[in-house]
């Protein structure tokens, strides 16, 4: 697998499965976000792309975020949290993190990664032991996760989290488009060939993980689709069983969702990841070549994206 490759895996599996809180104020009035409306029947549809975290010191989200949270009666996320009780998820997390065939990690790895995994560990506080059956994709997730949070980076900060706790307080309705146990099959159901390149790579770029992230926010705020795209999928495309394992396969599924939601009398507001509303399988092209209007919010206006 290209390192490039699972360098974007990486960071999907640091974020993808982080319980979600907390709301901030308005955004600077130069952030654009990445945000459509789709308009077909009796309600209103706004997409918006999410970064699932942001940093606790610049958490502001674009107005237009709180402008179509503001019209909207219900929200739609990737995962609805408030569904899910915590302790559930943490004992799926942990059965699925346990490998059922009992193999060891350290025997897993070259010596070096493994070296490397010791000196995170140790700074989280947790002996080998603890993770040694572990499967490398959930030692993946856990050191990357860490990390994000130690640069100050935090779920309650990011898109879904504003949100949710703003909903919570609203008395907002919110659907999740997905439940936790397809999610943690993301990368549960992965090779352990390319779990353990995905480890492998975690632990040789984490000291370069800030730069990305600053660059993925920069260019959100921006809503500067060329580099988001650049930043998201171009890697991806390298990989297809990865693109429409992680990405293609699932925007796929959430067209149905949003058709149905165009249909209630209400609108909904729709926060998923940044890459599944880009590209020519993005979920955005996807609705267009149902034959639906798309529109996105550009300098204050909605300006109508091209046909397809």
């Amino acid at each position: 697998m290209p390192a490039s490759a699972l360098r974007r895996l990486v960071a999907l599996a640091a974020l993808v499965t982080i319980g979600l809180q907390g709301w901030a104020g308005a955004a600077a009035a130069a952030d654009v976000g990445t945000l459509w409306r789709v308009r077909d029947g009796a309600g209103t549809v706004y997409i918006a792309g999410s970064l699932h975290q942001l940093r606790r010191d610049r958490d502001t989200l674009p107005g237009s975020y709180g402008q179509a949270y503001g019209d909207a009666e219900r929200l739609a996320m990737e995962l609805d949290m408030d569904a899910i009780s915590p302790t559930a998820l943490a004992g799926e997390l942990l059965g699925r993190a346990i490998d059922p065939q009992g193999r060891s990690l350290r025997a897993s790895l070259p010596a070096a990664p493994w070296r490397a995994l010791q000196s995170r560990l140790a700074g989280l506080g947790l002996p080998e032991e603890a993770i040694d059956r572990f499967e490398p994709w959930a030692v993946a997730l856990l050191v990357a996760s860490a990390d994000v949070l130690r640069r100050g980076y935090a779920p309650a900060s990011g898109v879904e989290g504003q949100l949710q706790t703003r909903a919570a307080a609203d008395h907002k309705p919110i659907e999740g488009l997905e439940t936790p146990a397809q999610q943690f099959e993301l990368f549960d159901g992965l090779p352990r060939r390319d779990q353990l390149e995905l480890l492998e790579l975690t632990l040789a770029e984490l000291d370069s993980v800030g730069p990305r992230l600053d660059a993925l926010e920069s260019a959100w705020r921006a809503g500067d689709l060329p580099r988001l795209d650049a930043l998201l999928l171009s890697d991806y495309r390298r990989r297809p069983d990865l693109f429409q394992r992680l990405v293609a396969r699932r925007n796929a599924a959430w067209v149905e969702p949003v058709r149905r939601f165009l249909r209630r009398p209400d609108d909904t507001l729709v926060v998923v990841g940044l890459m599944h509303l880009l590209g020519d399988q993005g979920l955005i092209a996807l609705l267009r070549r149902q034959g639906l209007v798309t529109e996105r919010y550009v300098d204050g206006t909605w300006r109508a994206d091209p046909s397809p």
